[in-house]
């Protein structure tokens, strides 16, 4: 009976071990990810966050979008400078210079792969606004990660708000 429980046991732990390396080795396919915030259906479970202008939008969002007193291309630039000084963060696809990427950032302790795409949108007058969409890939709920991870990077830019 012991050798059975011990055989199970060490089951187990293999089985959750290799799930867990699946997991943090999984690929980051940008035909998946990256996605436009301006027209994307949005993922039904609780383990996101939405912000764009909601007059430009299908989907509800969490938080109206800020108005930059700067074109679209300087704020990409801005972001993206502040975005990849982050760690466990890395750009996926598109770039500043498209004004439209989408980022991987592990969470720290168990390096959980969330996805964040983002879109700046030029504006009349040389001014601009954003659109970003910000989900985990896996689980449920998020604990408020993804919301303070776009606030922290909307925050880096929040200087040339309006």
């Amino acid at each position: 009976m012991a050798k059975i429980s011990l055989f199970l046991a060490l089951a187990i732990i293999v089985g959750i071990g290799a799930m867990y390396f699946r997991i943090i080795s999984a690929g980051h396919d940008p035909e998946v990810w990256h996605v436009d915030p301006l027209d994307f259906t949005i993922q039904t479970t609780p383990n996101t966050y939405y912000v764009a202008p909601q007059a430009m939008v299908h989907n509800t969002v969490d938080r109206e979008a800020p108005i930059y007193a700067a074109d679209a291309k300087t704020m990409a630039k801005a972001l993206d400078d502040f975005i990849m000084t982050q760690q466990q963060t890395t750009r996926i696809a598109g770039s500043p210079r498209e004004m439209w990427m989408t980022y991987v950032q592990r969470t720290p302790t168990l390096r959980m792969p969330d996805y964040i795409s983002i879109r700046l949108i030029d504006l009349p007058d040389g001014k601009s606004t954003i659109a970003v969409y910000s989900r985990s890939r896996y689980g449920y709920g998020d604990m408020g990660v993804n919301k303070a991870r776009v606030e922290l990077w909307l925050n880096s830019i929040a200087s040339f708000q309006e």
